[in-house]
């Protein structure tokens, strides 16, 4: 798997086109967040930061999204398996989206890694949890070390079974809080101030994250592709729900933009992006 599918599958959890500095050459010329190009062409610059909250602003408008959010409530209300997905296949419409990202700022190779043919025969923890390793995935790693305040929540650098002090658990992209609003209200009693349903669902577990990953066909390669997102999740803002299955990180209403986007950070970080041929 090359770094030009990987820039593919960018565009198919952004819902747009993605491209690279590198790729384009170096004459682009950034501007507050904004690459300018001849004939005043602009891109905006897709950073790690902002990487979950482009991929929820661009399922909001992406049918196999809408799919997907409609399988997800199905199985949050009746507790039955998710449906086949496997049909389930994105194409990428023209949406006016036009991102860019620097490829040295954006992945960070020595953390690729190759899970094809992988059988575990011990049990892996991340911050507390199982961690269900993503056996038959291709991971390119993202480079995220030193993008917040620490890097406790990434946990030891190094391969182990057994979590680290502060390190935050491990889970697969599900779905997003505008697909998300409602879906637990009225099948559900909530506690004392919780809020159900409004915002980022996501799962421990690669073979529940399957049924809801987007399926995309590569330019390049002409072959087919899953695609998800691994991230962490930090404990003290997640709700666990069916049986564990799925975790939610509540997103208030009513908060401006750049306050929901301070709430993702503090919650969920992206750190892997994963693919496996269909």
């Amino acid at each position: 798997m090359d770094r030009d599918l990987a820039l593919e599958a960018l565009g198919a959890l952004c819902n747009a086109s993605v491209t690279s500095v590198q790729k384009q050459g170096s004459s682009d010329v950034s501007f507050g967040g904004v690459f300018r190009r001849g004939a005043g062409q602009q891109q905006q610059l897709l950073d790690i930061q902002h990487f979950i909250p482009t991929i929820l602003e661009g399922e909001e408008t992406c049918s196999v999204s809408n799919t997907s959010f409609r399988s997800l409530r199905s199985v949050l209300q009746s507790g039955e398996p998710p449906a086949d997905s496997s049909q389930l296949h994105y194409s990428r419409v023209p949406t006016g989206r036009d991102l860019v990202i620097d490829e040295n700022e954006f992945f960070d190779p020595p953390f690729d890694y190759d899970f094809s043919g992988l059988s575990d025969t011990e049990t892996y923890y991340r911050g507390g949890e199982v961690y269900e390793r993503p056996s038959g995935w291709y991971r390119f790693g993202l480079k995220v070390l030193n993008k917040y305040d620490d890097n406790r929540w990434l946990g030891s650098q190094y391969r182990t079974t057994q979590s680290t002090p502060g390190e935050w658990p491990v889970s697969y992209h599900g779905t997003s809080k505008q697909g998300a609003e409602g879906i637990i209200a009225g099948y559900y009693q909530p506690g004392p101030g919780q809020a159900y349903g409004r915002g980022i669902y996501s799962t421990p577990y690669i073979s529940e994250a399957i049924y809801y990953a987007k399926i995309f066909t590569s330019q390049k390669t002409g072959k087919s592709y899953h695609v998800i997102l691994q991230n962490r999740i930090n404990a003290e803002y997640r709700q666990k729900h069916n049986n564990d299955k799925y975790w939610l990180i509540p997103i208030q209403a009513h908060i401006s933009g750049e306050e929901e986007r301070e709430e993702v950070q503090q919650a969920i970080r992206p750190y892997g992006l994963l693919l496996k041929e269909v």
